[in-house]
C-alpha cells in the first residue's frame, strides 16, 4: 500500500507510512484545533481512524479484492475556531440511478432547496404529459423493501396521510422513499415488504395519489434519508412520513446524469446506464460557494492539474473515480466544507443478495 497523494491544509505534518498503517504527527501549534480526516481508497477495503492529542493513526484492513494499481488518497482538513457555514444537506454515501425506467423524459420540478418543506424532490415524466399508469418508477439502488402502501385512490386530492408509497432500506444506513403511486400498481408489480430488490426494479406507476397540491399533478415525490436509527426508523404508516428530527435528508449522488445531482429545472433523458459519464476528468479552475454542489465521476482518473479549485465553507463536493484521484496544491477545501474523494465504479451501490 502506498500513498499516491497527500494534500495537507496544515503545514509541517509528519507522516509515517507502512503497509498496514499511517501515522500523522500533529504540530504543537494546532493540536487544540480540529481535524477532519478522510481516507478514500479502493472499495472493499476498510480502515480505522484514531486520534490522540499529538497524532492520528489510520490502520488499514485490506481485502483480497484490492487492485495492485489502486492508490490511497488522504486529505487532512484543518478546522478553525471561527464561525463557519455547514452544508444544509450532505451528499449520499451510496451511488444511485434515476428512479424512472430507461427512456423516460423527466423534469425536476422541485429540489432539496426549493421544495417546501426542503430536503425532498418532486419530478415527473413528461413525454406523454400528465398521466397516471404510464411512467414507470424503479428502485434507485438495491435494498430491502420495508414499507408498502398502495391501496389509496385519487379521490383524496389534498391529504398526505393517504399517500401511496414505498420505503427501501439500502446499505450504509440510507433509506429512499417513493410517493404518489397509482392505486395497486406496487402490489401488481409484485413488490412486497421484505423483498430484496436490485437497482432498476420496477416498483409501480407515477400518479398523484395523496399529493398535497393538485397543481403538481402526476409526479414522483422522492426522499433520501439517513435515519438516526436505521434499523428501525419511526416512520408513520399514515403517509409514510419520517420526521426531520429522526433522520437527515441527503442529496443523492446520481450516476447517469452529467452533474450527478438534481436541481430544479433539470430535464433528463433516463439512460439506465451503470457506466460513468466520463473516462478521465481534468477539473478546471473554479470556486464552489455556500450551498453549492460539485460532483465529478469518472471511470479512470480525476486530476486538478495545478488548477485552482476552491470549495468554500457550506459547499458539498465529491470526486469519485475508478482508478486515481490527484489533488494538487491549488486545491482548497475550506473549513465547513463537506468534501470526499473515493475510488469505485459508477454503478448504483449494490445490496447483498442482489446480483
Amino acid at each position: 500500500m502506498r500513498v499516491h497523494d497527500t494534500y495537507p491544509l496544515v503545514s509541517d505534518l509528519s507522516i509515517v507510512i507502512s503497509s498496514q498503517y499511517l501515522i500523522v504527527s500533529i504540530p504543537p501549534d494546532v493540536r487544540q484545533r480540529s481535524f477532519v480526516v478522510k481516507a478514500c481508497f479502493m472499495r472493499y477495503s476498510r480502515f480505522d481512524i484514531k486520534r490522540s492529542i499529538d497524532r492520528i493513526l489510520i490502520q488499514f484492513f485490506m481485502s483480497q479484492d484490492c487492485f495492485p494499481r489502486s492508490r490511497l488518497v488522504i486529505c487532512f482538513l484543518l478546522g478553525t475556531t471561527i464561525s463557519i457555514a455547514q452544508p444544509d444537506f450532505q451528499l449520499s454515501t451510496n451511488v444511485y440511478r434515476m428512479p424512472f425506467a430507461a427512456g423516460h423524459q423527466v423534469h425536476i420540478s422541485q429540489d432539496h432547496i426549493t421544495h417546501d418543506p426542503p430536503g425532498r424532490y418532486d419530478m415527473d415524466g413528461t413525454e406523454f404529459g400528465d398521466i397516471c399508469n404510464y411512467y414507470q418508477i424503479v428502485a434507485a439502488a438495491g435494498g430491502i423493501v420495508r414499507y408498502v402502501v398502495d391501496d389509496n385512490d385519487t379521490s383524496c386530492t389534498s391529504c398526505g396521510a393517504f399517500n401511496n408509497y414505498v420505503w427501501i432500506e439500502h446499505v450504509n444506513g440510507e433509506w429512499s422513499k417513493y410517493t404518489h403511486f397509482s392505486q395497486n400498481s406496487v402490489s401488481q408489480a409484485g413488490i412486497s415488504v421484505g423483498d430484496t430488490i436490485c437497482a432498476g426494479t420496477f416498483l409501480g406507476f407515477e400518479c398523484h395519489v395523496g399529493a398535497t397540491s393538485p397543481a403538481y399533478n402526476e409526479h414522483l415525490h422522492f426522499e433520501l434519508r439517513l435515519p438516526n436509527n436505521p434499523s428501525n426508523p419511526p416512520i408513520d404508516p399514515a403517509g409514510g412520513f419520517l420526521d426531520p428530527a429522526d433522520g437527515a435528508h441527503l442529496i443523492p449522488v446520481i450516476n447517469s446524469i452529467g452533474k450527478h445531482w438534481w436541481e430544479q429545472g433539470d430535464d433528463i433523458t433516463v439512460s439506465g446506464s451503470n457506466s460513468c459519464t466520463h473516462s478521465n476528468i481534468n477539473a478546471g479552475t473554479q470556486t464552489i460557494g455556500n450551498d453549492g454542489v460539485k460532483i465529478y465521476m469518472a471511470s479512470g482518473n480525476i486530476h486538478t492539474n495545478s488548477n485552482t479549485v476552491v470549495f468554500q465553507n457550506g459547499s458539498n463536493g465529491l470526486f469519485h473515480a475508478g482508478d486515481e484521484i490527484l489533488l494538487t496544491p491549488n486545491f482548497h477545501a475550506q473549513a465547513g466544507t463537506s468534501f470526499s474523494a473515493r475510488i469505485g465504479n459508477c454503478a448504483a451501490t449494490q445490496f447483498p443478495g442482489c446480483n
